[in-house]
C-alpha cells in the first residue's frame, strides 16, 4: 500500500461529525419541550454522548435554536442547543443537565410534570 504523502489534507468534517467522541448508537424514547414548555414533540434518541444526541423526531415541528429535552426512561432533562437539521433528524447539543426525578414534588418544574406524564401507570 503507498504511504500518505507529508503533505496531504485531511477530508474536513460535516458539522455533524465535528464532535469530540463517537456517538453509541442507542433508541430512547424522548421529549422535545419549548415555548416555555407549552409545546412539545416526541422524538427518538439514536445516538447519545455526554455532550449530546442525535434525535429523530415523530412528527413536523419548527423547532427553535434551543429546547429541552427530556431523556423519558431516566428522567434526565437536557438545555440543548440544536447544532444541525437534517429532518426529521436533528443534532443537538447539550448545555446542561439534570434530573427530574430529585425535584421536590409539591410545585414540580413544567419539565418534571411532562416526565411524570410520560410514564407507564
Amino acid at each position: 500500500m503507498p504511504a500518505i504523502p507529508a503533505t496531504a489534507t485531511p477530508i474536513p468534517l460535516t458539522a455533524d461529525e465535528q464532535r469530540r467522541s463517537r456517538r453509541p448508537r442507542v433508541l430512547l424514547g424522548g421529549r422535545i419541550v419549548y415555548g416555555e414548555a407549552q409545546l412539545t414533540v416526541d422524538c427518538s434518541i439514536r445516538d447519545l454522548t455526554p455532550e449530546g444526541a442525535r434525535l429523530k423526531l415523530a412528527g413536523t415541528a419548527v423547532l427553535p435554536q434551543q429546547v429541552s429535552l427530556i431523556e423519558l426512561g431516566p428522567g434526565l432533562a437536557h438545555e440543548c442547543e440544536v447544532s444541525w437539521r437534517r429532518m426529521p433528524e436533528i443534532g443537538v447539543r447539550f448545555l446542561s443537565t439534570h434530573s427530574l426525578k430529585g425535584e421536590p414534588a409539591p410545585e414540580p418544574s413544567p419539565l418534571k410534570r411532562l416526565w411524570q406524564g410520560a410514564q407507564p401507570r
